[in-house]
């Protein structure tokens, strides 16, 4: 198992000189780890459930002076998975938000909800061998579904990163790694996404992102499982028009416990949650604090 910890560590490592922003429209992290080719004729529905909530503002890595708002949202996501051919998988991705808001003390407060981008991609393993391991590669387009941005009573557009979708077309490309070692019961997930953001109608790009995930799971006792997820989230500076906002961009690495059980009509249940252990912003910015969630999966023979 040593050649596949090495390869994460590198696949890791690649990474950390991106810069990247930490609160921004999207569809959020589903913790899933349930991103590979289906058999032909399958079709997999991952629906979950994402509460989130912040309270703090850092400076780097440090906690900040000012203070004074709270910032969260309530989310729920479909992802939509069918295997067209033995190593080709088409997904499509949508969720909204029940709701998506930030108090202050000292500034306006704003509240919105919605749909989020959608995302239509391809998945091609470029290996799918018979003792348990994928390699596959992905790549798609997201597209807003609603391109309505939420203003105050003076017609003043709310803060961007309070609307619920980023309003613009962009591009999705994935990575996905799988090892299974069915005599110890374990499994070594890696899996990767960039996404590239256009310009919206009021000339504003979020900044682009890169995700990783290394997943660690074992099963026990009957039907359970048990995962370990440690995640980096990085995202460059946001632009309006030719103007770079230096006070977005960052990174945030968590570590995502999950636990499963899994029914006999093909049905899997999780409930997971997020926990920052590291962060880095330019300038100052209000961080995560916790997340958690649920999602239920089910596959469908066709």
């Amino acid at each position: 198992m040593k050649k596949y910890l090495l390869f994460i560590i590198v696949f890791i490592t690649l990474q950390q000189s991106s810069n990247a922003q930490c609160c921004s429209p999207g569809n959020p992290v589903s913790g899933s780890e349930y991103v590979g080719i289906l058999p032909k004729k399958t079709l997999r529905t991952i629906t979950y459930y994402r509460h989130s909530f912040s309270d703090t503002y850092y400076e780097g890595s440090e906690i900040s002076d000012y203070q004074g708002t709270q910032s969260g949202y309530d989310f729920i996501g479909e992802v939509l998975s069918y295997g067209i051919f033995k190593k080709l998988t088409a997904e499509a991705e949508l969720g909204y938000y029940f709701t998506k808001y930030q108090d202050s003390d000292v500034l306006d407060e704003f509240r919105t909800h919605g749909f989020t981008n959608a995302t239509v991609s391809l998945k091609y393993a470029l290996l799918k061998s018979k003792n348990d391991m994928e390699l596959t590669l992905g790549a798609g387009s997201k597209f807003p579904v609603s391109r309505k941005v939420f203003r105050d009573e003076y017609g003043v557009p709310y803060p961007q990163e309070i609307q619920p979708s980023t309003g613009a077309f962009g591009f999705v490309a994935q990575l996905f790694f799988f090892k299974g070692f069915k005599e110890k019961k374990w499994r070594l997930v890696v899996h990767g996404r960039y996404e590239l953001n256009g310009y919206n109608s009021e000339d504003y790009r979020f900044g682009d992102a890169i995700f990783t995930s290394v997943f660690i799971g074992r099963s026990f006792a009957k039907n359970w499982s048990a995962t370990l997820q440690l995640r980096n989230e990085y995202r460059w500076e946001d632009w309006q028009g030719d103007t770079r906002y230096l006070v977005t961009g960052g990174d945030i690495l968590y570590l995502s416990p999950q636990i499963s059980y899994t029914f006999q009509q093909r049905l899997t249940v999780s409930a997971m949650g997020d926990i920052p252990v590291y962060r880095h912003y330019n300038g100052v910015q209000l961080g995560p604090k916790y997340a958690f969630g649920i999602s239920v999966v089910k596959d469908f023979c066709l």
